[in-house]
């Protein structure tokens, strides 16, 4: 099937996060960082200037939403074994025998099952689609996707309707 597609990949769609997954049965990864880079695909008819959307509204868009995600602890909040706890100065965080404190203005609770990189990405679509839609409508689009490098060689996207 025909169609038009924008891509946005840019050096600077990236934000350093901490975080760990969650296995199951108490079991989970150790706390670590990585540097996730981003990019998002809008496809869709042309619109009366003969593009999708212009990359240039799409960029500031996905920037913002890297900036909102850098250089914070990234806390599931949809995992009935995770307990959180959230005080004034501290997050506290349990899961089986591991006690995580941190510092709460360090800590972004997202709500999402597990930090992976695919549930990262599907938080970062709607984030997005929701910015689309808010600031310029979305006229068009039929179908978006965000992708999210944890690492070279390491990505995961998830793809919606609009």
């Amino acid at each position: 099937m025909a169609g038009f597609r924008i891509r946005v990949n840019h050096e600077n769609l990236k934000f350093s996060s901490a975080h760990f997954v969650l296995f199951g049965h108490g079991k989970c990864e150790s706390l670590h960082g990585h540097n996730y880079r981003a990019w998002a695909e809008l496809e869709g008819s042309l619109q009366p200037s003969d593009y999708v959307m212009d990359f240039l509204a799409v960029k500031p868009l996905l920037k913002q939403i890297c900036e909102h995600l850098d250089h914070r602890v990234l806390l599931p909040t949809e995992n009935e074994d995770l307990k959180i706890a959230q005080g004034n100065a501290v997050v506290e965080a349990i899961y089986g025998t591991k006690r995580y404190s941190f510092p709460t203005e360090d800590v972004l609770l997202l709500p999402i099952h597990n930090a992976t990189a695919e549930l990262l990405a599907r938080y970062i679509c709607g984030l997005l689609r929701n910015e689309i839609v808010r600031q310029h409508g979305g006229k068009g689009i039929t179908t978006i996707r965000v992708g999210v490098q944890e690492s070279f060689g390491q990505e995961a996207s998830y793809e919606e309707a609009f």
